[in-house]
């Protein structure tokens, strides 16, 4: 008897070893960049991994992971009405050539185009504004700085934790909004297959950590990725920023969204 419950004991340590995430080396990952990344169970909300929580409590100008909300008060009010409808070019010309056309919410998404934001966000108006940031519990949910520019480097501040809970509550559906809403939402913010069976869905964002011209030249940015890995058995909420410590070229959200890819895939939650 003794014998036996010594080989159970071993069978159960090595199964619960295999089953434990793989650690990841979160500094690597980060590299020149002084970071935060925070990961949750969207069933049970238990928070899986968290690296350098002190920064993830942080609130920071959320750029344009903003439009995330953004995109759920326009298709909430009509604006938006589909995930195909054609955005007309306002006219004007920008650096960025692919903002220089018609776009539909997925490309408004896909391509960030802050153009479309300032085309929402008067059409919902400021009190709607004030009360979806509330319902949502946006962060600070202070949109004194303008219906253009509130969320660029100006009064509208939130965590990576605060960034984290507000994506769990849209994806379980607990905003308030209708299913229609969500479901819309859900498809433009999808980027693409991590592999078969897993699925990236989210939005990066990039400022300047200084002035507003970083990405016109190297600089230092900031860079955010909030999200969603679904995988065939589980599905995960996920939030993270980075600030440079040296100049670079990339958009900094670019950058935090291949570290979050890195980041899940040392965890293991990228399945075949």
């Amino acid at each position: 008897m003794k014998k036996l419950l010594v080989i159970l004991s071993i069978l159960m340590c090595t199964s619960a070893n295999s089953a434990a995430p793989l650690k990841v080396n979160y500094k690597k990952i980060f590299g020149e960049r002084e970071g935060c990344f925070i990961i949750s169970d969207l069933t049970t909300g238990k928070i899986l991994d968290e690296y350098n929580p002190a920064r993830c409590k942080k609130r920071f100008s959320p750029y344009s992971t903003f439009k995330l909300a953004a995109a759920l008060m326009a298709f909430e009010n009509n604006i938006l009405k589909d995930e195909n409808q054609i955005i007309k070019w306002d006219g004007v010309k920008r650096r960025r050539t692919e903002l220089n056309q018609n776009l539909t919410p997925f490309t408004f998404m896909t391509f960030s185009a802050k153009w479309v934001t300032e085309w929402i966000m008067p059409q919902v108006g400021i009190k709607p504004i004030k009360k979806y940031l509330h319902t949502f519990q946006y962060g600070n949910e202070d949109f004194s700085g303008g219906l253009k520019n509130a969320w660029v480097s100006s009064s509208l501040k939130i965590s990576a934790r605060e960034e984290l809970n507000f994506v769990s509550n849209f994806w379980n559906e607990k905003l308030g909004l209708t299913k229609r809403t969500t479901e819309l939402t859900k498809k433009i913010i999808f980027i693409k297959n991590l592999s078969k069976n897993t699925e990236l869905y989210g939005k990066t964002g990039t400022g300047c950590t200084v002035g507003h011209d970083c990405m016109n030249r190297p600089d230092k940015m900031f860079g955010w990725f909030v999200g969603i890995i679904k995988t065939p058995s589980k599905v995960y909420a996920i939030a993270g920023n980075a600030s440079d410590l040296t100049d670079e070229k990339a958009p900094g959200g670019v950058r935090m969204r291949r570290a979050t890819i890195d980041i899940v895939t040392q965890m293991g939650l990228v399945t075949e």
